[in-house]
């Protein structure tokens, strides 16, 4: 009997681990590097560096002349490509949010590698990989805009489709309903998922958020309206991510 306990207790743990790590907190970056001609450019270099931070990460196109760097940070970057024949290609300010893959096409100009094209602004960036509707609620966004109590929570109210409890609803639940901030398309509240860098947040007997972080301590967050990616389970109503600062992840008791 305690091997059989013991068994299925490591299952429960291994699930748990695997499903965490699945649900992203991060972002991707991918495109496709051409010619003048609209020819693909094979081992090109492309390097992306977050602005705030200095991190950076490359790779090389492959022989589609496609790209793709995975697991970055949210924030913004600065997009370098160079390619023997052709001036060094420079992009700057690509943003990008949690859970989005964010599709950065180059065309590269002949030329001198010490040469370069500088690109400083272009139309906004076309997420043409995931089929999930969403809106991303930014940090200037979070802090800025009145709150009532400081519920970071309010802010879903500002895109489609997501609405405040009825007062019968939230009469009937009493305190019970206090992490339940929205419903989304027509779903009870109860079907809503919540997650804080990608961690649980989801309290199993109500189905609200166990957790309220302070707004200072959110650098954005993305409620995942609809045809959210595998990764996220669990509720058939939305799927709202939250991203803390990265001093909030340095020291996350003092929130708390």
């Amino acid at each position: 009997m305690k091997r059989i306990r013991a068994c299925v207790c490591g299952l429960i743990l291994t699930w748990l681990v695997v499903l965490a790590s699945g649900q992203q907190i991060t972002g991707n970056i991918r495109g496709t590097v051409q010619d003048p001609s609209g020819a693909v450019v094979q081992s090109a270099q492309v390097t992306a560096q977050q602005v705030e931070t200095g991190f950076t990460r490359s790779t090389v196109t492959d022989r589609t002349g496609s790209y793709l760097l995975l697991e970055l940070p949210v924030g913004r970057y600065r997009i370098e490509v160079q390619a023997k024949g052709f001036q060094k290609y420079i992009r700057e300010g690509v943003s990008l949010n949690v859970n989005e893959t964010a599709s950065v096409p180059v065309k590269l100009v002949v030329g001198a590698g010490n040469e370069q094209v500088l690109v400083t602004a272009d139309a906004q960036l076309i997420e043409n990989s995931s089929t999930a509707l969403g809106k991303t609620v930014l940090e200037r966004e979070v802090l800025d805009l009145p709150l009532n109590g400081r519920n970071f929570s309010q802010l879903g109210l500002l895109q489609p489709g997501v609405v405040p409890l009825t007062p019968g609803l939230a009469e009937a639940g009493g305190s019970l309903r206090d992490g339940q901030a929205y419903a989304v398309n027509g779903q009870r509240p109860e079907s809503n998922n919540f997650l804080i860098d990608g961690a649980n947040n989801l309290n199993g007997v109500d189905g609200g958020f166990v957790l309220k972080p302070p707004v200072d301590a959110i650098t954005e967050f993305r409620i995942l309206t609809h045809n959210a990616n595998a990764e996220f389970g669990n509720g058939l109503g939305s799927t709202t991510n939250i991203e803390y600062r990265a001093i909030a992840k340095a020291t996350p008791g003092r929130f708390f």
